[in-house]
């Protein structure tokens, strides 16, 4: 009796040291257990993005990737070319090549449901990118606060135009963040518009693209024959075709032009002169953020980063929006390095 107790005691001591050895060895070549699903395999998330025709879809994949990697994760990326369809479709090929979790920038927030409910079939999580995916069971959804954005671009207008004629040409009206910056921009102007300091001359939603912002403003200054006191544009691809068609008429430095995303471009406008502000949201935080809760909900832990939750017509959905930055003249430089996103050289020497 007392050898076989000595025996296994042995044993266990023999057992104890083997797991402990076994543990640096995987310390010892990098290997993280975390960075693996259920089934023992690594960790394998799908990024749907809407179209690298919008530049700051770029450094986001980049960022993503970069994230993912750092924890052990790998990052398959597609690229929708701002096709609805096509991204439906490649969805469900990331579906089938077993993803983890779905990340999608989508395209459009009512036909994307579609690969959030396949994917619910499949009890893979899915997290909306940017944009709220409408009226299905999304898991998660990442972006920035857009209604502050919306706040910040007004309030800084109105400091330098607080009487005049505004125009206002907001985005895509199907997809929420357009509706949040306009309403934003409303909190604010609408005193002054009451008091009858502000007069809305033109008020807009389109889409988010420079030929939009061009056309518009175009069509503002010819029919009325003169030209607004500020333009409130929703987003740096609409200021970028307002700013085109100002400077057409010599006005492009004249007249504040709002913006947001904090775009390279937006910046090199910024330091320029020729669009008043930005609104940055850093894409690295952003894309940082997404993988991190991706790879969190892939491992089966529940994201440790949650702001508040947001309807979506189906269901409250846990959310994490990131602070947005108000970048003008004043402060472009110190935005640059804090945030390491663009390099001055970029900015100033383009």
């Amino acid at each position: 009796m007392k050898i076989s107790k000595t025996k296994e005691k042995l044993n266990n001591i023999l057992a104890s040291i083997f797991t402990k050895s076994a543990i640096w060895v995987f310390i010892a070549l990098g290997v993280s257990f975390s960075s693996c699903n259920s089934k023992g395999s690594k960790i394998k998330v799908g990024f749907l993005i809407r179209g690298f025709d919008i530049e700051r879809c770029k450094k986001e994949k980049d960022f993503f990737i970069e994230r993912m990697t750092q924890l052990g994760g790998e990052t398959i990326i597609t690229d929708a070319n701002e096709n609805d369809q096509l991204q439906i479709q490649q969805g469900i090929e990331l579906l089938d090549k077993g993803v983890d979790v779905l990340v999608i920038f989508p395209v459009n927030l009512n036909t994307s449901a579609a690969i959030v409910r396949e994917a619910n079939n499949r009890n893979v999580k899915v997290i909306a990118y940017e944009s709220l995916i409408l009226n299905c069971k999304l898991d998660y959804y990442v972006s920035a606060d857009n209604e502050k954005g919306g706040v910040m671009m007004a309030q800084h207008t109105l400091n330098l135009v607080p009487r005049g004629n505004y125009v206002l040409l907001g985005g895509n009206k199907a997809d929420r963040n357009a509706v949040l910056i306009k309403n934003g921009q409303f909190q604010v102007i609408n005193p002054s518009v009451k008091q009858g300091n502000i007069k809305v001359l033109y008020d807009i939603y389109n889409d988010w693209t420079a030929d939009e912002g061009y056309q518009e403003i175009s069509r503002v200054i010819n029919l009325t024959g003169t030209f607004p006191d500020a333009i409130l544009a929703s987003n740096d691809g609409i200021a970028a075709g307002v700013i085109k068609a100002l400077g057409e008429f010599g006005m492009d430095r004249k007249i504040p032009v709002t913006g947001l995303d904090g775009e390279l471009s937006a910046f090199q406008r910024v330091a320029k002169g020729t669009q008043s502000m930005t609104v940055f949201k850093s894409f690295k935080i952003e894309a940082y953020s997404a993988a991190e809760i991706a790879f969190q909900l892939a491992s089966g832990n529940k994201p440790d980063k949650l702001s508040k939750t947001v309807f979506n017509g189906s269901k409250d959905v846990p959310s994490y929006l990131i602070e947005p930055v108000l970048v003008d003249k004043n402060n472009i430089r110190q935005v640059l390095a804090s945030s390491k996103v663009f390099t001055e050289k970029e900015v100033f020497e383009p």
